[in-house]
């Protein structure tokens, strides 16, 4: 296969690439108008990408485009819905990023506790301000609420419990760890934590998550933490509640209309605000992290060269929707049968969904397993097919 790497990557993952005879074109620096441009120029099988965006665009400029490869957890930098249009994978690395993120969500924590920022900007200026950071809450005994309890956040919950913290969580479909409190509802989270860290995806349901009346339930001294995506956050309804309340933090690796560049000026309202502790979105940057993602990555490579598909847990945009009916066409196999058993079960009025061909030992006869829904008098018809050995 063709593969074009379009961020930095693991040097390990692309040497075993290329000792799997895969042609790779690695160029980190690949964003925008270029990485368009680099898609139609090389034409790769597979785009492998960490923080760029890949928009319709980018896929259009190379038909025989197959796979796209978010090495990384969070896709929403990738234009799914039109890469399913083309018929083309989508697939990401769950989990593997998880510990580095935990780790820096609670190094904004600890900054905004202690003020690690202000502490560090002073003494680069020369000036001595012990008496200023005599009022530093501390995390012990403090209650840390986690909106969304996977992976990112169950690290996180590890780690505060060794600070001491009480931790709170609230995820759509429970989970449980033994010292977490986990609650049916959001604001049950919100009325109890004196810090509030989001770990959610970037969903319709999750967009502007955090809003006035999301801010308005939690405590006026409270902190915010977002190391999710930055379309949970109604930024002008943050703004605003952070000049209204002049206790309030918010610590964030992630902000809205992100430049593309990997480095450029750049202003952003909150990021400029001084209660405010900002990082440059990068969550999944530490090397172990860099060399996990590096690993499940080219896994991911190596199942598609040997099968043309992608893992289920791997399978961003596979269609979920859970087929009504199952039909099971055991016939004899010959050039045309599969076409015809197709033709006919459309021909009945089915809506076929996914499909899947076994084949019997010896070749002679075929299991097709159709999945879809319509009349189910279609087995009649399927039955009196002469190639059809029973449906």
């Amino acid at each position: 296969m063709k593969i074009l790497i379009a961020d930095l990557f693991s040097p390990a993952g692309i040497n075993t690439l290329e000792e799997e005879k895969h042609e790779v074109v690695y160029d980190k620096n690949l964003s925008g108008a270029k990485l368009t441009e680099a898609l139609a120029a090389h034409k790769p099988d597979v785009l492998i990408v960490r923080s760029t965006k890949v928009t319709a665009d980018d896929i259009d400029a190379n038909a025989g485009l197959t796979l796209i490869i978010r090495a990384g957890a969070g896709y929403d930098t990738i234009d799914v819905a039109h890469a399913s249009s083309r018929g083309v994978y989508v697939a990401n690395c769950p989990g593997k990023n998880a510990t580095a993120v935990a780790e820096l969500t609670m190094g904004l924590i600890i900054s905004i506790d202690r003020r690690l920022g202000e502490n560090y900007k002073l003494q680069k200026e020369g000036k001595w301000a012990k008496g200023l950071f005599a009022n530093c809450l501390g995390l012990k005994g403090r209650t840390l609420g986690l909106i969304g309890f996977g992976n990112i956040a169950q690290r996180v919950a590890k780690r505060a419990l060794a600070f001491e913290m009480k931790v709170v969580a609230y995820n759509r479909s429970p989970k449980t760890m033994e010292g977490v409190e986990v609650v049916s509802t959001i604001d049950e989270v919100l009325a109890q934590a004196d810090i509030v860290s989001l770990h959610v995806p970037a969903t319709k349901d999750t967009k502007n998550l955090v809003n006035k009346e999301f801010l308005g339930k939690m405590k006026p001294d409270g902190v915010l933490i977002n190391t999710a995506r930055g379309t949970n956050v109604v930024e002008e309804d943050l703004l605003a509640h952070l000049e209204a309340n002049p206790n309030f933090w918010f610590g964030t690796d992630v902000l809205n209309g992100e430049p593309s560049a990997k480095e450029c000026d750049w202003e952003h309202p909150l990021g400029m605000h001084p209660r405010v502790y900002g990082t440059h979105h990068i969550g999944a940057s530490t090397k172990q992290s860099e060399d996990e993602i590096g690993e499940e990555t080219v896994r991911i490579c190596q199942v598609f060269a040997a099968t043309g598909s992608v893992d289920d847990t791997n399978w961003v945009n596979r269609d979920r929707t859970k087929a009504k009916h199952t039909l099971v066409v055991k016939a004899k196999r010959t050039p045309a049968v599969y076409g015809e058993v197709f033709g006919l079960v459309a021909a009945h009025g089915w809506t076929i969904g996914e499909s899947e061909a076994l084949m019997c030992e010896g070749g002679v006869a075929v299991i097709l397993k159709i999945h879809g829904e319509g009349p189910a008098d279609v087995t009649e018809k399927l039955a009196a097919h002469e190639s059809v050995l029973s449906a």
